[in-house]
C-alpha cells in the first residue's frame, strides 16, 4: 500500500486541496480528477474521466476536459489511477456485544482493505445497532448486511417461529445452520412468504438438491456439493462426511459435476465459495508460521493462539488424512470454475474473522485463490463488486461506477485486470460518500495494531 494523494497536483481553480491524513466529512462534493474508470458494468476502462461525488452518491461521470469543479469542491487527482467499486465480503464475522472494540476493529480492517460491504454472517440482534451506527458515520466502517443468529431449529413449528422474529427484528436474511429436514422446510416456506431470504450452510438431512428446491439464496463454503458427487449407493457406511465433505472425498464421481452446476443454474441460487477456509485448514504451512504474516497484527492475541489451537486439533483428528485435505482443495477450485463457466451465480466470501482469515485481508488472499482456479482476475472481480449487489437483490444501489450507484469506490494505482494483485494497492477508499485516503487508513491501522501489540 501507498502513502494517499502523495503525487497530487496541485488543485485547478473552483477545488479545495485534499488532506492526506484525515477522511473528508460524507456530505463534501468530492472529484476525482483525471482518473480511469473501472466501471465493473463491463470490461473496459474509461480514460481521463471526472467523477463527481455528492450527497453519497456518484453525481457524475465525464470526460475531465469537459467538467469545470464548482467552488468548494473537494479534488482529488487520479491521474495514472483507476477507480473501482469497493468490494463486499459476502461471507463476513463481526464479532458481537462482548468486545464491541473489536468489533470496531474488525470494521475498520474490512473498509482498510477496500472491503464497502459486508454480508454479516454471524447474527445477534446488537449488530442492528451496530448497524445503525454505522449508517449515521458514528462508527467508520462498510454498510452491513445483517444475518438473523444461526437458525438451528429442531421442530417445524420453531423454526416458523424464529422467521417471523427475524424479519420482526429487523434483519436482512436468515442464517441457516443444521436442522431436521421438516424443520427446514417450515423455515424455507415461512422466509419465501415473509420475502426474507434465507442463506447459508445446508443441513446434512436436506442436502444439495433439498437446498436448490427450495430456492436457497445463497450457499455458502460450497456446502454439500461434494457429498451430491457421491453417487447414490455408494457405500459411505461408518465414514461421516467429514468437514464440507472431505470424508467422502475417496468416492466422488466427477461426472456429477455436470449435473449440479445445471441444478445450480436452474435454481438461480448463489454460492459464496470461501476457498480461503480449507485451503487454510489443508496447508502444511505450520500454523506457528501462518500468525506471523503480517496482518496478524491487527487481531487480539486470543484470537491468533485460537486458530493455532484449531489447526493443530484438526492435524491430530483420527480422520484428518493429508492427501484428502489437499484432494479437498482441488476439488472445490474445480468445482468454482465449473460453476462460473456453467452460468451459475458466484459471490465474493472469505468467511473472516474465521481460521487465519483476518478481515479485509483475506479478501485478497480470497479473490488469488480464485485467479489460481482459473477464473480472470475481471471475473473475480465481478464476484466482488456487481454480482453481490445483485446476490442481495439491490442492483442498482452499489456494485458499479455510474450516476445514482452509492459511492463506495476504491482508487488503485494500477487496473487490477492486468494483476488481481492490484486491487490492494490503494491509494484511498469512498464509503457512502466519505474519502479515507491511504495515509488516514494507516494511521488508523497502526492504532489498532498498537491496541493488539502483546
Amino acid at each position: 500500500m501507498t502513502l494517499a494523494l502523495a503525487a497530487c497536483a496541485q488543485p485547478r481553480a473552483g477545488g479545495a486541496e485534499p488532506a492526506a491524513n484525515t477522511p473528508t466529512s460524507a456530505n463534501v462534493t468530492v472529484a476525482f480528477v483525471g482518473v480511469d474508470v473501472l466501471p465493473m458494468d463491463r470490461d473496459a476502462l474509461l480514460r481521463d474521466r471526472t467523477v463527481i461525488v455528492r450527497d453519497g452518491r456518484i453525481a457524475q461521470i465525464a470526460p475531465a476536459a469537459t467538467v469545470d469543479l464548482a467552488p468548494g469542491t473537494f479534488r482529488i487527482d487520479g491521474t495514472g489511477k483507476v477507480l473501482m467499486p469497493g468490494l463486499t465480503e459476502m461471507h463476513g464475522h463481526v464479532p458481537g456485544p462482548d468486545d464491541p472494540q473489536y468489533a470496531q476493529d474488525v470494521l475498520f480492517l474490512y473498509l482498510a482493505n477496500g472491503v464497502t460491504t459486508v454480508r454479516n454472517m454471524a447474527g445477534d440482534p446488537w449488530h442492528l445497532d451496530l448497524r445503525r451506527r454505522v449508517d449515521s458515520g458514528e462508527v467508520a466502517g462498510p454498510n452491513l448486511v445483517a444475518a438473523s443468529p444461526w437458525l438451528s431449529a429442531k421442530t417445524a413449528e420453531e423454526a416458523e417461529r424464529e422467521v417471523r422474529e427475524a424479519k420482526q427484528a429487523g434483519f436482512d436474511l436468515v442464517k441457516i445452520g443444521d436442522m431436521p429436514r421438516a424443520a427446514y422446510a417450515a423455515m424455507a416456506n415461512t422466509a419465501h412468504a415473509l420475502k426474507l431470504p434465507f442463506a447459508g450452510h445446508v443441513p446434512f438431512e436436506v442436502g444439495l438438491v433439498g437446498a436448490l428446491d427450495a430456492k436457497q439464496a445463497s450457499i455458502d463454503h460450497l456446502d454439500r456439493y461434494v457429498e451430491f458427487l457421491v453417487p447414490p449407493g455408494s457405500d459411505v457406511t461408518g465414514r461421516d462426511p467429514g468437514v464440507f465433505g472431505s470424508g467422502w472425498i475417496g468416492s466422488i464421481d466427477r461426472s456429477r459435476m455436470h449435473d449440479a452446476v445445471q441444478r445450480t443454474v436452474a435454481a438461480g441460487t448463489w454460492n459464496v465459495p470461501t476457498l480461503s477456509f480449507i485451503e487454510h485448514l489443508a496447508s502444511p504451512e505450520p500454523a506457528e508460521t501462518m500468525i506471523r504474516w503480517p496482518e496478524f497484527r491487527y487481531l487480539p492475541r486470543e484470537v491468533r493462539e485460537a486458530w493455532v489451537r484449531a489447526k493443530h486439533e484438526y492435524a491430530r483428528r483420527d480422520d484428518f488424512r493429508p492427501e484428502a485435505a489437499q484432494a479437498l482443495v482441488r476439488l472445490r477450485r474445480e468445482l468454482l470454475k465449473a460453476l462460473h463457466d456453467g452460468g451459475a451465480p458466484v459471490a465474493l466470501g472469505s468467511d473472516a474473522p474465521q481460521f487465519f482469515n483476518v478481515p479485509g485481508f483475506s479478501v485478497h488472499r480470497e479473490m488469488r485463490m480464485m485467479v489460481d482456479a482459473g477464473l480472470t482476475p475481471y471475473d473475480v472481480l465481478v464476484t466482488g463488486t456487481r454480482n453481490p449487489a445483485r446476490a442481495i437483490g439491490t442492483p442498482d444501489a452499489f456494485g458499479t461506477v455510474a450516476v445514482g450507484r452509492r459511492a463506495d469506490l476504491v482508487l488503485l494505482e494500477a487496473d487490477p485486470r492486468a494483476d488481481i494483485a492490484n486491487a490492494a494497492r490503494r491509494t484511498g477508499v469512498m464509503v457512502g460518500g466519505q474519502w479515507w485516503p491511504e495515509a488516514a487508513l494507516q494511521s488508523r491501522l497502526q492504532e489498532i495494531a498498537a491496541r493488539r501489540a502483546d
